[in-house]
């Protein structure tokens, strides 16, 4: 994980860095990334201990030819 720090000058600005720095990364990293914010909601709500539950669910993810 890339842990620069920038300094923005507005929320447009920082917004717009934020959007460019996702678009690089890897569409499976953003998809992990996405699940692990789950668990941790869920975690912080009490839903579940583990994590685990969220684990037995199935998801098929197909590329899109030409996107990313």
């Amino acid at each position: 994980m890339n842990k620069t720090v920038t300094k923005a000058l507005s929320l447009e600005e920082q917004k717009a860095d934020e959007y460019r720095y996702w678009q690089s990364v890897p569409a499976s990293e953003r998809i992990r990334c996405g699940v692990e914010l789950s668990k941790e909601a869920y975690k912080r709500r009490g839903l579940y201990k583990d994590g685990q539950e969220l684990d037995r669910i199935l998801v098929t993810v197909r590329p899109v030819r030409g996107g990313t």
